[in-house]
């Protein structure tokens, strides 16, 4: 359920983004999401697309790309994407890690449509 709320950031930041090209309609929405930062994209789709009714964001297409989990060993510095049962470094064994990704979740980029001048694309880094 705590999508909902994250929808509703979401859609804030695209609108006020939107705002400021003087968008008439946005019909993209990227998003990175990180594989541990819990966050179902089918409900992300399923709330924006409620919460959009009526703005300028009404059928815009939610896309998502995920964040692998990557770790910093903290014995040898070694970066790396840790398999599923283990955490251990690759390179040198220690169970010793320090996540560097997997937990984001940012809007990477929108796609909108100016009245007078076509589609465009504005990077949303928030």
């Amino acid at each position: 359920m705590h999508e909902l709320g994250i929808t509703q950031n979401v859609l804030s930041i695209v609108l006020k983004e939107a705002a400021k090209v003087g968008a008439s309609r946005i019909t993209k929405v990227s998003l990175k999401v990180g594989e541990w930062s819990t966050v179902e994209p089918d409900c992300v789709q399923f709330y924006f697309d409620i919460l959009a009714r009526g703005t300028i964001a009404e059928d815009a297409e939610v896309f998502v790309e995920r964040i692998p989990v990557a770790y910093t060993c903290e014995n040898c510095g070694n970066e790396h994407i840790p398999p599923v049962s283990t955490f251990a470094c690759p390179k040198c064994s220690s169970p010793k890690g320090k996540l560097i990704a997997g937990r984001e979740l940012f809007v990477d980029s929108i796609e909108v449509e100016n009245a007078n001048s076509g589609a465009s694309k504005s990077n949303g880094g928030e």
